[in-house]
């Protein structure tokens, strides 16, 4: 049986952040489905910034740990290349988050510009360099991640894109002005490797890694748009920032011309050009309406996720068994076992509808006095 507990790290310190990041995520969506926000206002600010500070320190305490230099391709197991893309990634959040929360960001149009630049860019830089020296670029981490049996290859095609997405997603979330729409993605960029480690120690199959890898990219999806309903001038920078559509560019670029095209439509045309535009139609009067619009996106984007990773989740009963027994004979114990197919997607509808309920029944509160007032 291979056991989580090593010789490699003896004063257990990854295992330490390890846990202290967990109870952390669950405390900041926690705030984020009750008060909005992930970070409030009346938290000490050094608190704030610390616990964050401390989920990169988990990321590079990684590197304690030795891996298997050769990728196995037949289920999603943890391997080198994968672990310092997620240190790169991980840390991008961290980092933007940070300066969000301490307002460090540069005040003027064109060095803040710049100053994105360098973590995009810089970040997309280092994960080339990466790819080159521990990674293949005919198989990459997304396009050769093995699947269980039971998904078709069309439906794998299906999942692959809603993670593309995600991932093109998480670097929009690094250029919108909010600490919490910064640290939305690092749950799923964190959980990745947690899960492949589970996977090689015989503690997870297949189906548990693609199920909650999936369901953490969803609720960062959730705390974003709860961040946008709760705060419509932040929903109409987050509208202009994610209609550039980079998923459709990518095809025709290179990821480092792509993150320099990301940057100046984030930071330069949406501020100078659509942001004003918005504005124009936007007044302390209608603020209900962009709340709203922000809602209708929520569950537009949240239907279109479920979509994605349904085939995750239609799994067979002789499949699923088959990976379960595999486990257990490996010496693992299932994560999976006695929870439902869906279950990991009723805790953020439930969220999403728990945080969206009380602006909707203002809304319509609000509505059905006018019509009162109307008919009188």
């Amino acid at each position: 049986m291979a056991n989580l507990i090593t010789k490699h790290d003896p004063y257990h310190l990854h295992k330490i952040l390890g846990l202290f990041v967990l109870i952390n995520y669950i405390y900041r969506f926690f705030l984020a489905f009750r008060y909005g926000t992930a970070f409030p206002k009346d938290e000490p600010l050094w608190i704030s910034t610390l616990s964050v500070v401390l989920h990169g320190a988990l990321s590079w305490s990684s590197l304690l740990l030795p891996l298997p230099v050769t990728r196995n391709f037949n289920s999603p197991m943890i391997w080198p290349e994968f672990r310092l893309h997620s240190i790169a990634f991980g840390s991008r959040h961290v980092i933007t988050t940070v300066l969000s929360l301490n307002n460090l960001w540069p005040q003027n149009l064109w060095p803040h510009a710049l100053a994105r630049a360098v973590i995009v860019v810089g970040t997309i830089q280092v994960a080339s360099i990466i790819t080159e020296k521990w990674g293949c670029r005919e198989k990459r981490t997304t396009n050769a991640m093995p699947y269980p049996k039971s998904v078709s290859p069309e439906q794998e095609q299906e999942v692959k894109s809603g993670y593309t997405r995600a991932q093109f997603s998480a670097t929009k979330a690094c250029q919108l002005p909010d600490a919490t729409m910064n640290f939305a993605p690092l749950l799923g960029i964190q959980m990745a490797p947690l899960l492949m480690t589970l996977v090689r120690k015989g503690k997870a199959t297949s189906y548990t890694y693609h199920r909650v890898y999936s369901a953490s990219l969803f609720l960062g999806y959730v705390m974003v748009f709860i961040r946008m309903i709760m705060e419509p001038h932040l929903a109409v920078v987050a509208f202009a920032v994610m209609s550039l559509p980079t998923s459709k560019i990518r095809k025709y670029t290179s990821p480092v011309v792509l993150g320099v095209v990301q940057v100046f439509f984030s930071m330069i045309v949406c501020p100078l050009v659509i942001n004003p535009f918005l504005e124009l139609f936007i007044s302390d009067a209608n603020q209900d309406l962009i709340s709203r619009l922000a809602l209708i996106a929520a569950v537009v984007t949240c239907a279109r996720q479920c979509e994605y990773y349904r085939p995750l989740f239609m799994a067979t009963k002789s499949s699923e068994s088959k990976q379960l027994s595999t486990s257990k004979d490996a010496g693992g114990l299932s994560f999976t076992s006695g929870i439902g197919n869906a279950a990991e997607f009723v805790f953020p509808l439930a969220a999403i509808l728990y945080a969206g309920a009380p602006q909707l029944l203002s809304m319509l509160q609000e509505y059905n006095g006018r019509e009162l007032q109307t008919e009188l």
